[in-house]
């Protein structure tokens, strides 16, 4: 049997993983295995770090892709093949601004690890800190010396719109501000979404959209969603 898609790319949270977190090994490893037979390259694609995705595909990073930061950085087969991080001075004017006007505790997400305010609280830490298990808790300004790659903020899902509306508003569309469920938001590079992180990935493999099934839940896979020619958006998706 000839599959009509070649990639085959899914989102984690919501979509892939169950509620508690985990996911069905023995299923996954069965469809897994039938889509390599195939020659289907299997890519994660989700808006969580590298680390953090890694730890869930331990006797895979060889064998598959993880397209991490909301596609702005790709691992494939545990070798970095793309990386697109922030300006540093916009990240600067970010943290500022959400530390200052917003009263919003930010994390970073660096190429090293993880980054969190001093001022964090217990929620944040128990929310961020499962994403990011290597980190440090550190004053965000000045920044550390580390490339970054996106900025994440725990915002209670009622509150989102209007702190959407306010980031949007200051940066004009200098920075790109997505919900990502579960209560955040996500500041990315102008451009950079998990849609452009597979179009590198597909030109990389010399192929197209039309060989690209993707599923979602949530706004940061819209954009996924809107180039594969097959796509799948999730019953519980928002």
């Amino acid at each position: 049997m000839t599959l009509p898609f070649k990639v085959v790319a899914f989102d984690m949270d919501g979509t892939f993983l169950q509620d508690d977190k985990k996911y069905d090994y023995h299923r996954f490893n069965h469809v897994f295995h039938r889509l390599q037979d195939h020659g289907v390259q299997v890519v994660v694609a989700s808006g969580n770090p590298a680390q953090i995705l890694q730890q869930y595909f331990t006797e895979y990073t060889d064998q598959l892709t993880i397209l991490a930061e909301n596609g702005a950085q790709a691992l494939e087969r545990g070798r970095q093949v793309l990386a697109s991080t922030l300006n540093r001075n916009k990240v600067h004017e970010a943290v500022a601004f959400l530390q200052q006007d917003l009263g919003i505790a930010p994390a970073l997400s660096g190429s090293k690890q993880g980054y969190f305010p001093r001022n964090t609280s217990p929620e944040f830490m128990e929310h961020m800190g499962f994403y990011y298990p290597k980190h440090v808790i550190r004053d965000l300004l000045p920044l550390p010396a580390d490339d970054i790659f996106q900025i994440s903020m725990l915002v209670k899902d009622d509150a989102v719109p209007g702190i959407k509306t306010k980031l949007d508003t200051k940066f004009h569309g200098e920075l790109d501000i997505t919900p990502s469920g579960n209560d955040s938001i996500d500041i990315t590079k102008p451009g950079i979404n998990k849609g452009w992180g597979l179009t590198q990935l597909l030109q990389r493999w010399h192929l197209t959209a039309d060989d690209l099934i993707a599923f979602g839940d949530g706004d940061n896979d819209l954009s996924m969603l809107q180039l594969a020619k097959y796509s799948y958006a999730m019953p519980n998706g928002n």
